[in-house]
């Protein structure tokens, strides 16, 4: 019996082709959007939650106030909180990671020495705490010898070549910036759903009689370390945080105090950090819950648009039926039956959308991932949660689609079904009703489109205070490169193409080191200051405007106490100058330096964020990039000279490099990727709607064939029909953008707090979207109008 019901739902689908292919494709296209939605938000909910008993480890987070500055927070603590944490029965264990050699120099000693950025110390006792499985080595005594370092398998493979057997690559040597290691452990390759994924971790215990390691591990002022701790079973974490909150205070509290400052600190699950931690010194780039909830938002708004197309068109063409149904009902079919039909119809349909929808992410499973700059697999969408979840709504849907008129339908007297050509249910409200919230959602998903891509171009176009274009970037730190970086500046400033050249600690866009400032001669006026080392050809290279004195001297006065430092304008007001001609001579306590120069404030960071306070100082051992702005004209070449003159001097490095504009611009990467989706899904969502009001045209068009054939002989114009069938439906959409104005006003003035600079919401733009709408929505249904307005009256007259 079910055969046959296939069989009817089969020929039924083949009959209305054009209705069956316009359900058929808006509900495809809507589960593969959200299909992609869900693999994404279930990989960022995911994070670090394979890490066995992750629930029992937390990162203790540090917030720093003063009594000038706004509260400051960080991911790392002074070195020497493990201790002190440890004293407490709750903890079952700690451990610290340090970034202090995150950007380095490896080698085997037999190959050039290449740059990799995720190098790190981390205590012996790391595995404990952070259990990453290894494929070769003992994860309790890994990490004790003085000289051991651990590697992910795919870096041993880089370096010394594969191996079948991992056990092979213990007791290599590997060169970190000109120092010796022993291998004594291989990880598994760490997977990409993880906060802290290293690529090499150098024992902590190969530092510990260094005087810069001790001096940072005895210190409650810095924040120097990333501490993770183990609490044991039946642990109250929400208890812990408010016993070690003012932990400090109990070490150095009247020094806190004297310094105007309070110190807390707090923890954070470990699982929870990759969405709802930004603090400064992160150790990777985070994710935002924010944004990961307005796509789940935007996967709901899109389901529910391809959902209502699949019921408004079903249920619409269900009232063609009811001639069907009455003769059905008077040779002996049983109601069950009906609803049984109806019901697989429907179900048909919906299986099909899953199964085409799963090809199609397989199909562009590889545009996604470059969009969303993630590294899915097929094994992502097998996943039994995402599968069943799938098909599960499109079963769900189909049964809605199907129920109504299955139902309603099979439920009516036969003799009077036959009766009429058509039953004329009391749908229209309904339809409309489902149009209106189609059309709503669409609007409110190009205005923040719109709007997201308008803040981008605002953000990668505002005059951040320096000129970054035309300006290459080498890095040189560590190994042969750190020893020989004023013999690279002074030979590449011979360079034909080279315009101007400095060398830095750190160029903008990047993550700059931190402390407090204070007035040798009134303690009292003090900030938290960014740190910037650079040389004197700084503020040429980035063409940084000079407001008052002169630039720090490269040569060490030996008759002064401390040594020159320049501030921005920024920190004027922290320490009670109005003018930056009374900054001039100031000294700062603790060595800082004597104030020689203000300069005009430049934006080191993204424009999320405002400007504060930085000093810049000449300090040769602090040195790790080279900026060099170069002409345009022949970059190449310059590119090349660069190169040849980097292998001249320091042979045993790879040469590389970057463009400082476009490094700048990869913070916006969060903001870039969001836009570039919701403007995907806004088209996707634009489309499914309109998919079903051409659907919904046609089918009224189809029943109103006489009408159409008799106003045509009466005399009625082409444009009279065709406007007799658009202006109920443009009503609609006009409704539609009166409903999503105001929730799209809500929400992207909500999304815009996040930035310090920020666009205004023109009314523009919302012109624009409801427009832009409504012209599509007109495309549409005139396209349907015109065609049911040329045909034959005649034809149209012999209708039934």
């Amino acid at each position: 019996m079910f055969k046959s019901q296939l069989k009817i739902a089969w020929r039924n689908f083949r009959k209305n082709i054009t209705h069956s292919l316009l359900n058929l494709v808006g509900l495809t296209m809507g589960l593969t959007a959200c299909f992609f939605i869900a693999i994404y938000v279930t990989d960022e909910y995911s994070y670090d939650k394979w890490i066995p008993q992750q629930q029992e480890v937390y990162r203790i987070a540090e917030e720093v106030k003063t009594q000038t500055n706004d509260a400051l927070r960080f991911s790392s603590t002074p070195g020497n909180l493990k201790q002190a944490v440890l004293a407490y029965p709750q903890v079952a264990s700690a451990t610290r990671i340090f970034d202090y050699i995150k950007n380095s120099v490896v080698s085997t000693g037999t190959q050039k020495q290449i740059p990799e950025t995720a190098v790190y110390l981390a205590d012996s006792n790391l595995l404990e705490v952070l259990p990453y499985p290894l494929l070769a080595g003992n994860p309790r005594t890994a990490m004790n010898e003085m000289d051991a370092i651990l590697l992910t398998a795919a870096k041993a493979e880089k370096y010394f070549g594969k191996e079948n057997n991992a056990s092979n690559y213990l007791n290599k040597i590997l060169t970190i910036n000109e120092k010796h290691y022993r291998v004594t452990g291989v990880l598994r390759d760490i997977p990409f759903n993880t906060y802290f994924r290293p690529d090499f971790i150098v024992s902590a215990v190969s530092f510990r009689n260094q005087e810069w390691f001790k001096r940072n591990n005895d210190n409650w002022h810095g924040t120097v370390v990333q501490t993770f701790i183990k609490l044991k079973p039946g642990t109250s974490a929400t208890a812990f945080d408010k016993q070690i909150r003012y932990l400090a205070y109990q070490y150095v509290g009247d020094e806190i105090k004297a310094n105007g400052q309070v110190y807390t600190y707090f923890l954070q699950p470990l699982a929870d950090i990759h969405l709802h931690s930004n603090l400064r010194y992160e150790l990777s780039k985070n994710g935002d819950a924010y944004y990961v909830r307005i796509l789940s938002f935007v996967a709901l708004f899109i389901l529910l648009i391809a959902g209502i197309n699949f019921v408004n068109l079903a249920t619409a063409r269900a009232t063609t039926r009811a001639k069907e149904v009455g003769v059905r009902k008077v040779i002996g079919a049983r109601r069950s039956q009906l609803i049984l039909q109806f019901m697989t119809e429907a179900g048909m349909m919906s299986t099909m959308a899953f199964l085409l929808s799963l090809l199609l992410v397989v199909l562009f499973l590889p545009s996604f991932n470059h969009i969303a700059d993630k590294n899915f697999t097929i094994v992502a969408l097998l996943q039994p949660g995402i599968l069943g979840a799938g098909f599960g709504i499109s079963l769900l849907i189909g049964l809605l689609a199907g129920v109504y008129p299955a139902i309603v339908l099979s439920g009516f007297n036969p003799s009077r079904m036959v009766q009429r050509s058509g039953l004329q249910m009391k749908s229209h409200f309904l339809r409309n009703a489902l149009v209106v919230t189609q059309f709503s959602i669409s609007i409110l998903l190009i205005i923040a489109t719109i709007v997201v891509y308008r803040q981008l171009q605002y953000m990668k176009n505002y005059d951040l205070g320096f000129d970054q274009s035309q300006v290459l970037v080498i890095p040189a730190k560590g190994g042969e490169a750190g020893k020989n970086i004023k013999a690279l500046v002074e030979k590449f400033k011979e360079q034909a193409g080279v315009l101007s050249i400095t060398a830095s600690g750190n160029v903008p866009g990047q993550e700059f080191g931190n402390n407090l400032l204070r007035l040798k001669n009134d303690p009292a006026k003090k900030t938290d200051t960014r740190l910037l080392s650079a040389d004197d050809q700084f503020f040429q290279t980035y063409n940084i405007k000079l407001l008052a004195g002169r630039q720090c001297s490269m040569v060490k006065d030996t008759s002064r106490k401390s040594g020159d430092i320049m501030i921005n304008e920024a920190a004027l007001p922290f320490f009670g100058w109005k003018k930056p001609e009374d900054a001039l001579g100031q000294e700062f306590d603790w060595g800082w330096g004597t104030i020689c120069g203000v300069y005009k404030d430049f934006h080191f960071n993204s424009l999320q964020r405002g400007v504060t306070p930085m000093a810049i100082f000449y300090n040769p051992n602090w040195l790790n990039y080279i900026s060099i702005k170069i002409n345009t004209g022949n970059t190449a070449a310059t590119v090349a000279g660069l190169g040849k003159t980097w292998q001249a001097i320091v042979p045993s490095m790879s040469f590389d490099y970057f463009f400082q504009d476009e490094a700048f611009n990869r913070q916006y990467q969060e903001e870039q990727r969001l836009g570039e989706l919701f403007m995907l899904f806004s088209i996707l969502a634009i489309g499914i709607a309109c998919l079903g009001l051409f659907g919904l045209v046609s089918f009224t068009a189809a029943q109103r064939t006489k009408e159409i054939g008799i106003r045509k002989v009466l005399g009625a114009s082409i444009s009279g029909i065709v406007q007799l069938l658009s202006k109920d439906y443009l009503k609609l959409v006009i409704l539609s953008a009166t409903i999503a104005f105001p929730l799209a006003w809500w929400a992207m003035s909500s999304w815009l707090q996040d930035f310090a600079y920020r666009v205004p919401l023109s009314a523009w733009v919302f012109m624009i979207a409801g427009g832009g709408a409504l012209l599509v929505a007109l495309l549409t249904v005139s396209f349907q109008a015109v065609k049911a307005a040329l045909a034959n009256p005649v034809t149209s007259l012999k209708s039934e």
